[in-house]
């Protein structure tokens, strides 16, 4: 069973890599990263479609046509500001500040820094990007914690149930 969950883990990080074609990508998927910056702050990297991402953010029901335009900081930070949510060892919600939005290619990656929470270990995640538009999106997060990896999958069926990040 072990085995199966890190093939499907696999398979689907290496689809969100793939070049897509004019007919898009089979696969709705996010890639989340989060870890301990060097000052001492979680930091939180999201890699998304920035043809799924931009269509969310600006709360567009329409199927995205190119040219496929960069979300703003703002409405990119107000979208996000309900739907990833890192809470705290008290389980507080964390303040996320948005640091950057940079496109590459097909993707668009967004940083945001949890200012106060100084480790993963005890926090809780909540991750329903793009689970609005898609019911078969799957978000993946990778934490790495201590010199450890751990992978959480967010599902529309997981609703907004936080998962722990660490113990």
């Amino acid at each position: 069973m072990g085995r199966v969950v890190v093939a499907a883990v696999v398979a689907l990080a290496s689809l969100v890599t793939v070049p897509r074609s004019a007919q898009g990508h089979p696969l709705h998927t996010t890639l989340t990263e989060l870890s301990v910056g060097t000052n001492g702050d979680v930091e939180i990297r999201l890699r998304a479609f920035v043809d799924d991402f931009s269509a969310a953010v600006s709360g567009s029901s329409e199927t995205p046509r190119p040219p496929f335009r960069t979300p703003t900081d703002s409405a990119t930070a107000r979208y996000l500001a309900s739907r990833l949510l890192l809470h705290d060892t008290s389980g507080r919600n964390a303040s996320l500040t948005l640091t950057t939005v940079r496109r590459e290619g097909d993707v668009v990656w967004v940083t945001l820094r949890a200012s106060g929470v100084r480790s993963l270990v005890g926090t809780r995640l909540t991750n329903t990007v793009l689970f609005e538009r898609f019911a078969d999106q799957v978000n993946i997060v990778q934490a790495s914690v201590a010199g450890r990896r751990r992978t959480l999958l967010f599902t529309p069926r997981d609703g907004r149930a936080p998962k722990m990040v660490a113990a």
